[in-house]
C-alpha cells in the first residue's frame, strides 16, 4: 500500500502553527484590496490585518486556488510515489475543489500509478478543518488513501456549520442579503443565524434580535443536531470577536461534558465574505439537509 499526504486549502481556519507541526501542505487561496494582492498565510496577524482594512470601508475579494496551483503543490509528492488525499473548500461556496480535481486528472497522465482523491468537503472554515482532523486522526488508525477519502465522504454531512454576523453589509456585497433586507436588519439590531446545507452552500435560517440571542440560538441548534456521543471535539471560529467565542464555549460546556472546545481566528478568505464580528459553531451531528 502506498503512502499518502493529506493535503488541504486555507479555508480550513486551522492556525497556521498546528498545520506545520501536522505536516498539512496547503494551497494559500489571496484576498485583493484595492488592486493589491495579498496571500493567506492563514496567520492571526493577517486576518487581522484585513478586518482592520475592512473596518476601514475597504472592500475586499478573493482569488480561489486554480488547476495549475494544485499542480504545483502536488507534483513533488506524486514524484516520490505518494499518494494525495486532499480536502478541499465546499464547491457549494468556491470554484477551488474543481479545479482541484481538473488537476488530479490532469496529473493522472503524467502519474498513471499514482491516486488522488479530492474530498469535495460541502464545509466550510472550522468545518472543514474539522473534517481534516477526522482524516489526520483516521490515517494515524493506519487507514488507506482509499478508506480515508471514503471515510470523509461518508462523514462530511454530519459536520454542522451554525454562524452568526455582526454586520450584514458584507453578506449583502456578497449577493446572499438584499440591501434593503441588510440595512433594515442593521437598523434594528437584527441578527442573522445561518448554517451550511447538503450542497455546501450558506443558507440564512433565523432572524433574532440581538447579538447574544444569536449566539444562543447557535448553541440551541448544537443541542438540537448534536451527537453527544461522537463528539470528541468542537469548532468554534471568530472574526476578531474572542469575547463572544468564550461566550459560547461556556454555554457548551455546561451542557456537553465530553468535547474539547477548539478556538481559533477565521482566516482572511472566509472573514472577506463574512466580515469582522462573524461567529461559527461546528460540531458532530446528525446528517445535514
Amino acid at each position: 500500500m502506498a503512502d499518502y499526504i493529506i493535503t488541504t486549502d486555507s479555508t480550513v481556519d486551522i492556525p497556521k502553527k498546528i498545520m506545520d507541526e501536522l505536516n498539512i501542505p496547503c494551497a494559500y487561496m489571496s484576498y485583493i484590496v484595492e488592486d493589491k494582492e495579498y496571500r493567506d498565510d492563514m496567520t492571526d496577524k493577517s486576518a487581522l490585518f484585513m478586518y482592520g482594512l475592512m473596518r476601514e470601508g475597504k472592500v475586499p475579494t478573493t482569488a480561489q486556488v486554480n488547476t495549475e496551483d494544485f499542480i504545483e503543490l502536488w507534483t513533488p509528492y506524486l514524484e516520490k510515489g505518494t499518494d494525495i488525499v486532499h480536502v478541499g473548500f465546499s464547491s457549494g461556496l468556491s470554484g477551488s475543489t474543481n479545479c482541484a480535481m481538473l488537476a488530479a486528472r490532469d496529473l493522472k497522465e503524467s502519474f498513471p500509478d499514482r491516486k488522488i482523491f479530492v474530498v469535495d468537503s460541502l464545509c466550510a472554515s472550522g468545518g472543514e478543518g474539522y473534517l481534516l482532523m477526522l482524516a489526520v486522526e483516521n490515517k494515524k488508525t493506519g487507514a488507506g488513501a482509499l478508506e480515508c477519502f471514503n471515510y470523509l465522504e461518508q462523514i462530511k454531512l454530519r459536520i454542522h456549520h451554525w454562524f452568526t454576523v455582526d454586520d450584514l453589509v458584507y453578506l449583502k456585497r456578497g449577493g446572499r442579503v438584499t440591501p434593503t433586507a441588510a440595512f433594515l436588519a442593521n437598523l434594528l439590531s437584527i441578527k442573522p443565524v445561518l448554517n451550511v446545507d447538503s450542497e455546501g452552500k450558506l443558507i440564512p435560517q433565523e432572524k433574532v434580535k440581538g447579538r447574544r440571542a444569536a449566539i444562543k440560538r447557535m448553541f440551541e441548534r448544537m443541542c438540537d443536531f448534536a451527537d453527544g456521543d461522537d463528539n470528541k471535539f468542537v469548532n468554534i471560529t471568530h472574526a476578531d470577536c474572542e469575547e463572544d467565542a468564550l461566550y459560547l464555549k461556556g454555554l457548551i460546556e455546561e451542557r456537553f461534558k465530553k468535547p474539547a472546545i477548539n478556538i481559533s481566528m477565521i482566516g482572511a478568505i472566509i472573514g472577506a465574505h463574512a466580515g469582522p464580528g462573524t461567529l461559527a459553531l461546528f460540531f458532530l451531528g446528525t446528517k445535514r439537509e
